[in-house]
């Protein structure tokens, strides 16, 4: 799966080769969808990026759900100095506690495939991710390991933005 991931990664980059993306700093903010909370983005380099969320997930039980991903973006789809979006894609752990309908605390593993628009003048920046997930440990019998998750958000980044 790793070599699947990078391959889609690299022809990625190699196809969208506009303007580079040079985020920079912490991005807090809120997304809906499952699960809906906060989200935190911490930039540690001009192209790869740690996110995580606190939320509530809606679907296969209601319980507080948690995740951490690590992110590698591509360069810009647009040219505009307005902005940037790139694409990104990543690898993360997710747990979801305990509710009625699943009383062992779920596991597993995610894989964000997303986009996120920065503005240029002001330090927001407005997501999407779609998030296939299987989950390793706590799922009843009779239930899947498999399930999507998906967010729409934005989040204000403090340290702002910068591009090449």
């Amino acid at each position: 799966m790793n070599r699947t991931v990078l391959t889609a990664l690299a022809i990625a980059s190699i196809c969208i080769g506009v303007a580079a993306a040079r985020p920079q700093g912490i991005g807090l903010g809120l997304m809906g969808g499952n699960p809906a909370g906060l989200s935190l983005k911490v930039w540690t380099g001009p192209n790869v990026a740690l996110d995580a969320g606190l939320g509530y997930s809606l679907w296969y039980g209601r319980a507080l759900s948690f995740h951490g991903d690590v992110l590698w973006h591509t360069r810009s789809m647009t040219q505009s100095a307005d902005g940037y979006l790139p694409l990104y894609i990543g690898l993360g752990a997710r747990a979801v506690l305990t509710d009625p309908d699943y009383p062992d605390m779920r596991v597993g593993i995610r894989v964000p495939f997303g986009l996120e628009y920065v503005f240029s003048n002001v330090p927001i920046g407005l997501f999407l991710e779609l998030v296939p997930t299987f989950d390793l440990t706590g799922v009843p019998p009779g239930k899947g390991l498999f399930g999507p998750q998906g967010s729409i958000g934005f989040r204000y980044y403090f340290s702002g933005s910068s591009e090449d």
